[in-house]
């Protein structure tokens, strides 16, 4: 797929998370009475609005995903202008009513987990779907298409390789020859590879992967490929309800299993463990995103999916400006029985912003390094 096409296809990804996310604080606000002042989809400048029952619902020209607006979102700070307006207490009390930051602690924060929960129901549904749908299941011998930097297939395997055999074994499906090799880490394993006409044998240690490692393309040996042909496995759920069970299962599996992964990224990239390849940016996503679009439905649906649980663990982290920061913050509030002083509560989100931030350029340049180096 060229840039354009990987752009595109990324930032559409993007906006459709991002707006399920969104969506859920929108609704959640809507049911619990808060005066929602904007729904955007993308980020301003506007293109166009229409206001519907007190709700402006605007199209913006920046396409990063979309924002939900609530009065006293920003603590009281519409208030403060509605009396310097001239607006007596009494005024600004009945104009308040809907605000955010007016309604009890438990359903600030249902509001605010709302948007991890559609994330969540997202990448379920996802799952379920995926798991529904006949599979489409590589066979016969695998043509080596891409070689992964760092990995044991670096020094061992070349791309137009045919791999034949493992350990002497042949193997009808892909999947069998790939989940030997995985049972093999650390453990040499033989490969029999057509090379230039000729069979020969190349030996390569398979590594240890992770799941998470797994889920963002890092292979035990660590290259692309091609099988020879294609058959469809008709699914293996005994129908939607059995889909829907193990899909929520598996998208409640790799929620537990991402701040783990989350961690040792971090922690790669202060140098502080040697994990720090793991860690993919938005340049990295939008790469794989351009292959995954290439690939059979069932792997896009599963992407996405997995993009839809990472954002919903990552947005319930207690990390500002995050939904897990923001409710922290109201949560140290109602342990204070007062609201943090306005600056402070600002200083803390600004804080919060700039250290995310630094993250993303951190693990951006890191994937500048590898497409450079590919």
């Amino acid at each position: 797929m060229d840039v354009i096409g990987t752009i595109a296809a990324f930032l559409a990804v993007l906006v459709v998370l991002v707006l399920v996310h969104e969506l859920g604080h929108f609704v959640a606000a809507k049911r619990a009475g808060i005066t929602v002042q904007e729904f955007g989809i993308g980020f301003p400048p506007r293109i166009t609005s229409v206001v519907w029952h007190g709700t402006r619902y605007s199209l913006n020209w920046i396409p990063l995903g979309g924002f939900v607006k609530m009065l006293g979102e920003d603590g009281d700070a519409e208030a403060q202008k509605m009396r310097s307006r001239g607006l007596s207490e009494a005024a600004v009390d009945i104009a308040m009513a809907g605000a955010f930051n007016r309604k009890p602690i438990w359903v600030r924060v249902i509001v605010l987990l709302a948007g991890v929960a559609m994330n969540f129901v997202l990448a379920g549904i996802l799952f379920s779907v995926a798991l529904s749908m006949p599979i489409p299941q590589g066979r016969g011998p695998l043509t080596v298409t891409e070689i992964q930097e760092d990995s044991p297939a670096e020094a061992a395997l070349r791309v137009g390789d045919v791999i034949v055999t493992a350990d002497g074994r042949t193997f009808e499906a892909s999947a069998e020859l790939t989940e030997y090799v995985r049972s093999r880490a650390e453990q040499e394993v033989v490969l029999g590879v057509r090379r230039d006409g000729q069979l020969v044998d190349v030996p390569v240690t398979p590594r240890t992967v992770t799941d998470i490692e797994r889920a963002q393309g890092k292979g035990a040996i660590g290259f692309s490929y091609e099988p020879e042909g294609y058959v469809e496995v008709p699914s293996s759920v005994a129908g939607p309800i059995d889909a829907t069970a193990q899909g929520f299962s598996r998208a409640g599996d790799l929620a537990l299993r991402i701040p783990g992964g989350l961690v040792e990224a971090v922690g790669g990239l202060l140098g502080l463990n040697n994990s720090a390849g793991s860690a993919v940016g938005p340049i990295g996503i939008a790469e794989e995103t351009g292959r995954q679009l290439q690939a059979p439905l069932v792997s896009q649906l599963i992407f996405m999916g997995i993009l839809s649980i990472n954002l919903a663990v990552l947005n319930v982290l207690p990390f500002p400006p995050l939904d897990g920061g923001r409710i922290a913050v109201v949560l140290i509030e109602a342990a204070r029985r007062r609201r943090l002083p306005a600056e402070r509560e600002a200083l803390i989100y600004l804080t919060g912003f700039m250290v995310l931030i630094a993250l993303v350029i951190l693990i951006s340049i890191q994937d500048v390094q590898r497409l450079i180096e590919a």
